[in-house]
């Protein structure tokens, strides 16, 4: 019987060598992962550098597992009168900050989640077209240069607006909106 007993010690030895690998393996690969996410801190905030960005130029980041674009409009994004659905944003998701007719901060930049309001399609920016320099590919919804859906489009709400604070001229940092907000 003095085999038996030295078989289940090897075998409990090894499986707690085991355990510790496993362990080791785990702590050594957090960094790695966490560089996959990067500016994303463990509070849910990213902070977005858009100094680079000219007039008509746009940046797309990942934020909580959707895209976010900050979009540089320009101070006159839309000179052309157009027909919206919502003009004054009463049926549109966004923060208190956006409740404004450029639905942002800043009058020159625009900065949204890229999914359309329609069926949740990512839309593209076509910065020659001022009227309407958002548009969803899948149904053809427009959108103006404040993301506010026009008058003949399938989509029924403007855009969505992620609630973020100026950190300085040329940035931003995209927060979990609070109760507080």
């Amino acid at each position: 019987m003095p085999g038996n007993k030295t078989f289940n010690r090897r075998r409990l030895l090894t499986r707690i060598v085991q355990l510790f690998g496993v362990t080791g393996l785990g702590f050594l690969s957090y960094p790695f992962f966490k560089v996959l996410m990067p500016g994303l801190s463990e509070d849910g905030t990213l902070a977005v550098d858009y100094s680079e960005l000219k007039i008509g130029q746009w940046k797309t980041v990942s934020w909580l597992g959707r895209r976010v674009i900050v979009y540089r409009r320009g101070l006159r994004w839309s000179s052309q009168p157009v027909s919206l659905k919502d003009p004054l944003s009463d049926r549109s998701i966004q923060p208190q900050f956006a409740k404004n007719t450029n639905r942002s901060h800043r009058d020159d930049v625009f900065i949204f989640f890229s999914n359309c309001t329609h069926l949740g399609c990512e839309v593209a920016l076509q910065p020659e077209d001022p009227a309407a320099p958002i548009a969803c590919p899948c149904h053809q919804s427009r959108f103006d240069g404040a993301g506010r859906v026009l008058e003949d489009a399938v989509a029924a709400a403007n855009l969505e607006v992620p609630f973020y604070r100026p950190v300085s001229a040329n940035s931003i940092r995209l927060e979990r909106q609070s109760e507080s907000s």
